[in-house]
């Protein structure tokens, strides 16, 4: 047969000798396409597999986490999340590790943290005709666990004030005589030029340590405090989240016998105690009135928890006053031991406190949205920690507080649990 000649071309010798050339072509082409393949499809696989393999780390070491601050097996809680989403350790698709402490890496040795190590084995479908019958992922996550503990709020200091950023937060006035024993004060506010204000030289504050984050203000011949006057204190957040605070039922109803008003939520009149109360038996107390003593009044109360769900607080000079909450120490069987008057945030009211050699008071003042003016306590002084939003100590009237720990309420601190890594 002759050839077929396209312009001036033998198509049929072409065809002829490049048969073999273009077999080559085509199952090179087949590798490539299979490697695509195996990119998209094996790849997209390997990657997803992946991130839940990271997920489930994540979650297993937080939960293992949460599990150690509570005293549980924390190691099986790790194995039960990773298996709850898809990681059973079964040793042949999968291996989950957890470890506490960490057995290497930067937190290796360190008990306070957990590690967990997911290891996954992912098989492919396009690329075992590579030569990659399955494709390994390696994740893990660490996880801080440190236990909530009971121990004294805001490191044990007797004066608190807590705003974060008001000028005179805490201000020492006035024309009498301020003692502070056991604790120290701190100043929370960032305040650079007054923190902490004096400007009066006509009494004196001793104390054993003055810290603020803030500048302090004072007149040398004012303070008396020999162990420390610091600024740049480290500050505590506001709202507070170093404590978990009470969490007290309220009894019901409102109840009186003669002068003896009994534990319960008061509501009705204008103020509280009812006129003509002098005694306040044994209990919790729920205000949603003006706690108010005046002058000439009497009113006594021995293991009391006064809670102001509204209102302000006022103990007037001239009065005969005896407070205290529960005797502390605090214990599993006295969870509320040494709080004696407790502002939920809720209440940004105020306290005042004009005192005189009929008075005394015992127990932790917990405020920590409330203003704060102490005017004088007595000779009998207030043996307690009074933590405020801010504190104005001023007045005519000699001052003293007495921070005894077993004395106060040491509020819970809650367990922190986080992921670092």
């Amino acid at each position: 047969m002759p050839a077929i000649i396209v312009k001036g071309v033998d198509v049929m010798k072409i065809t002829s000798s490049e048969k073999g050339q273009a077999l080559i072509i085509i199952t090179l082409a087949a590798v490539v396409l299979f490697g695509f393949a195996a990119l998209a499809i094996d790849g997209s696989m390997v990657f997803s597999d992946r991130r839940h393999a990271q997920n489930a780390a994540d979650t297993a070491a937080l939960d293992s986490a949460l599990s150690k601050t509570r005293g549980g097996s924390w190691e099986q809680e790790g194995l039960d999340r990773a298996t709850s989403n898809g990681y059973n350790d079964n040793g042949t698709s999968n291996l989950v590790e957890v470890y506490s402490p960490p057995i290497d890496g930067y937190y290796v040795g360190n008990s306070q943290y957990i590690q967990v190590k997911i290891t996954s084995h992912v098989k492919t479908f396009f690329a075992r005709i590579l030569g990659f019958q399955q494709i390994t992922n390696r994740v893990e996550a660490v996880a801080r666990a440190v236990p909530g503990t009971i121990s004294p709020m805001f490191d044990g200091h007797a004066i608190i004030g807590l705003a974060p950023h008001e000028c005179k937060a805490i201000m020492y006035q006035g024309n009498a005589n301020t003692t502070v024993e056991g604790g120290g004060i701190f100043v929370n506010s960032d305040c650079t030029t007054s923190a902490f204000f004096n400007n009066s030289s006509a009494a004196q504050l001793t104390a054993p340590c003055l810290n603020a984050v803030g500048g302090i203000n004072y007149e040398p011949s004012a303070i008396n405090i020999p162990g420390c006057i610091n600024s740049g204190a480290s500050a505590y957040n506001y709202p507070p989240d170093n404590i978990v605070f009470p969490n007290i039922v309220c009894p019901s109803g409102e109840s009186q016998n003669g002068s003896f008003l009994n534990p319960g939520t008061y509501t009705s009149g204008n103020k509280f105690p009812p006129n003509g109360v002098t005694h306040l038996n044994g209990g919790t107390y729920c205000v949603h009135n003006d706690f108010s003593v005046q002058g000439g009044d009497t009113l006594i109360g021995h293991d009391v928890i006064i809670i102001m769900l509204e209102g302000d607080v006022t103990f007037n000079g001239g009065a005969t006053i005896e407070l205290s909450g529960p005797a502390g120490p605090q214990t599993e069987d006295n969870p509320y031991g040494g709080l004696f008057l407790y502002m939920p945030m809720s209440n940004s009211g105020t306290i005042n406190i004009n005192g005189n050699s009929e008075s005394g008071f015992t127990g932790t003042i917990l405020a920590p949205a409330a203003d704060i003016t102490i005017n004088g306590t007595g000779d009998n002084g207030l043996h307690g920690q009074i933590i405020g939003y801010t504190v104005d100590l001023s007045g005519n009237s000699n001052t003293s507080i007495v921070y005894d720990n077993d004395e106060n309420w040491d509020a819970p601190v809650p367990p922190q649990i986080e992921l670092k890594q």
